[in-house]
C-alpha cells in the first residue's frame, strides 16, 4: 500500500484584485497636499482672528496727580490676562474706590506705577515697543486709573502690549505710591501667553499625524502577519490596509485621537509651547494617540494587504492505494 501524500494549496492572487499605480499615488499626494494647503490657510485665519486690537487709554501722568494722602479699597485680589495664542494690544478694566485723608479734591486721572511684565526665572520681559504714530519708545505694559464722573470710583486701565511675545506665564505689579491700600502694597498682575503654532498644530498636523500613527501601527501588524515580507511589497500592501474598511474606520479613530490629545495638551494650557521642547513633546504624544487608537479596527482585519479573509492552506490527502 502506498503511504497517504499530503500537498499545500498555495493561496492564489485574486484576479478581481488591482495593482496599486503610480495614477493612485499621485492623486493620493494631491488630495494630502490640497488637505495640507487648506490647513496653512485656516490657521492663519483663526491666528489673525485671535489677535487684541483694542486701544490703549492716554496715560495722563501729571505732577498733581498723585497718589499721595489717598486711601484705596475694593481692589481685587489680583489681575490676569489670557492672551492665548493671539498677541496684540488688551486692556485689562477694574475698578476701585479713593477717597482722600483731608477732604482734598480727587483728580480726574491718576497714573499708576507698574512694573515690566516678566517671566518667572526673569529670562523673558515684554519689551519696549515703538509707538507707530508718535515714534516715541512705549512701554509694554501701563495703566492709569480715571474718576468716574465726580464720584470716588475710579476706573483703572492695565494696557498690555505685545506683538511678539514668546509663551510663557508673566508677571508684573501695580504700585500706587503715596496711597495707602487696605491690604498690601501692590496689586499683582499675569499675562499668559501660548505659542502662536497652537491653530496649526491642528489644521496642519492633524491628518499628517493621524496618518502617521496609522503607518506606524499597519507596519508593524503586516510584519507580524508577513515575517518574510520584502520591502518591494510594502507599498501595495500598505494601500491595501489604510483605504480598507478597518483603514477608514482606524482614520476616523485616530484623528479623534489626537484632536483629542491636541485639545488637551495644546488648547486648554495657557502657556503651551514654553519651552519650546513642549511642541516636539506634544506632537510625539498625538502621535502615540494615533497608534493606541488605530492599532484596534486595524488588528482585526484579517489580512491586511486586501483588506479580505485569509485563505487558509488545507491539506489535499491522497485516498490510499493499494
Amino acid at each position: 500500500m502506498s503511504q497517504p501524500s499530503a500537498t499545500v494549496q498555495e493561496k492564489k492572487p485574486d484576479p478581481e484584485e488591482k495593482p496599486i499605480t503610480i495614477r493612485a499615488w499621485l492623486t493620493g499626494s494631491v488630495i494630502f497636499c490640497a488637505i495640507i494647503a487648506a490647513g496653512v490657510f485656516v490657521g492663519w485665519r483663526s491666528l489673525g482672528a485671535a489677535q487684541f486690537n483694542q486701544s490703549c487709554p492716554r496715560n495722563a501722568k501729571s505732577a498733581h496727580a498723585t497718589w499721595d494722602g489717598i486711601q484705596i479699597s475694593d481692589l481685587p485680589n489680583s489681575l490676569a490676562a489670557s492672551f492665548g495664542y493671539g498677541r496684540g494690544t488688551q486692556v485689562i478694566e477694574t475698578t476701585l474706590t479713593a477717597t482722600t485723608q483731608q477732604g482734598g479734591t480727587l483728580p480726574a486721572t491718576i497714573g499708576v506705577y507698574v512694573e515690566p511684565l516678566t517671566s518667572a526665572d526673569g529670562a523673558q520681559a515684554i519689551p519696549y515697543v515703538i509707538n507707530a504714530d508718535s515714534r516715541t519708545l512705549q512701554r509694554g505694559i501701563d495703566a492709569e486709573a480715571t474718576r468716574v464722573g465726580n464720584t470716588s470710583i475710579y476706573q483703572l486701565d492695565v494696557c498690555i502690549i505685545a506683538k511678539s511675545a514668546l509663551a510663557d506665564s508673566y508677571s508684573s505689579q501695580l504700585l500706587f505710591p503715596g496711597a495707602k491700600l487696605a491690604a498690601g502694597t501692590s496689586l499683582p498682575l499675569t499675562a499668559t501667553f501660548q505659542s502662536e503654532t497652537v491653530p496649526f498644530i491642528v489644521t496642519v498636523g492633524l491628518l499628517p499625524l493621524s496618518l502617521l500613527g496609522m503607518v506606524y501601527t499597519t507596519l508593524i501588524l503586516l510584519r507580524r502577519q508577513k515575517p518574510d515580507l520584502h520591502i518591494s511589497e510594502v507599498p501595495r500592501m500598505l494601500w491595501h490596509a489604510l483605504v480598507s474598511t478597518n483603514g477608514i474606520l482606524a482614520a476616523i479613530v485616530s484623528i479623534g485621537a489626537v484632536f483629542a490629545t491636541w485639545n488637551v495638551q495644546c488648547y486648554r494650557n495657557p502657556t503651551w509651547g514654553s519651552p519650546w521642547p513642549a511642541i516636539l513633546v506634544s506632537l510625539v504624544t498625538m502621535t502615540g494617540a494615533a497608534v493606541t487608537a488605530s492599532s484596534v479596527p486595524m488588528s482585526l482585519a484579517k489580512d491586511l494587504a486586501t483588506g479580505k479573509p485569509v485563505v487558509q492552506a488545507t491539506p489535499d490527502v491522497a485516498s490510499p492505494t493499494s
